[in-house]
């Protein structure tokens, strides 16, 4: 081979190496981006699991408040004088006496009126504002229709009549 022949073909060969090497060198960069893009969708969508769960957990906090429920009382002292022995044979207590006797032992502590309204309008809101929250909403405030009519009427017809018939077909609306 004579040299000018060499050098004729050393430039194609080289742009040729050069374009494989820049080919290969992308498709490795957009497998790795790829990667990178399914990991954090998958983080992504972890986060927004945590959020729905952290929103629903606080939701279901508001719902004890519109139900007029903020927490549970028990003393500790009163538990273990109903559960002496007694207390139980002056009572004549067995079985299941004993666990009603129990569970009138537990206080639940009540909330204000207008704590409990607030707590109605704002689970509409939530149920308006978070597609997740909605048939919960529906849930709850159907429930609490039948002793809080008067203020949750508007709410509930509201949520249903902004509902797909899924979100309807879901709800237990005979509480």
């Amino acid at each position: 081979m004579d040299p000018t022949t060499i050098k004729d073909w050393l430039v194609p060969i080289s742009t040729f190496i050069t374009l494989i090497t820049v080919a290969i060198g992308s498709w490795l960069s957009l497998r790795e981006y790829r990667l990178k893009v399914r990991a954090e969708t998958r983080i992504a969508h972890s986060s927004e699991l945590e959020s729905d769960i952290k929103l629903i957990k606080l939701f279901i906090e508001i719902m004890d408040i519109a139900h007029s429920r903020r927490g549970t009382q028990v003393s500790e002292k009163a538990v273990e004088a109903m559960l002496s022995p007694e207390v139980i044979k002056e009572l004549g207590l067995s079985g299941s006496s004993i666990r009603d006797v129990l569970n009138n032992a537990v206080i639940s502590l009540p909330v204000g009126v207008a704590a409990q309204d607030a707590a109605i309008s704002a689970i509409w809101v939530l149920g308006n504002r978070h597609a997740v929250l909605k048939p919960i909403a529906i849930q709850g405030l159907t429930t609490l229709n039948t002793f809080k009519g008067n203020v949750t009427e508007k709410y509930l017809q509201d949520l249903i009549s902004k509902s797909d018939d899924e979100v309807l077909a879901a709800i237990d609306r005979h509480p």
